[in-house]
């Protein structure tokens, strides 16, 4: 982490509480996901297969639903992140940089946690 400096969040507070609307409203829309993910995968496991194709279905049906369990899981915990930046007085500020994200930047993906820049660089890899 290169945190060279921190700095005020470029929103205002009516831009925090659209940023609080959207974030809690994604946290609870992702944990509904979730559950009913789970649910269809306990149903499908408990399901008996009936022949070697049901399995196979049943099989990728499964894999399907982790995949996407682990998506959801990840942008949870970014959302929740996010959530607790706005409680910290941190949010729309770049966790590894300490500059502003920028306004839009931080209404157009309130989870994010990097200013755009440190985002491609981070894409990039070592040696960029």
């Amino acid at each position: 982490m290169r945190r060279a400096e921190t700095s005020q969040s470029p929103l205002r507070p009516r831009d925090l509480e659209e940023a609080r609307a959207r974030l809690s409203e994604q946290a609870d829309r992702l944990r509904s996901q979730l559950t009913r993910a789970e649910e269809a995968a306990s149903a499908l496991r408990a399901d008996c297969d009936l022949d070697a194709a049901d399995a196979g279905a049943k099989a990728m049906t499964l894999r399907e639903l982790r995949t996407r369990t682990e998506m959801d899981t990840a942008l949870l915990e970014r959302t929740v992140a996010a959530l607790d930046r706005l409680r910290a007085g941190s949010f729309g500020i770049c966790a590894e940089c300490g500059r502003p994200q920028g306004r839009e930047r931080a209404l157009a993906l309130p989870h994010a946690e990097l200013c755009v820049q440190c985002a491609e660089e981070r894409e990039a890899g070592p040696g960029g």
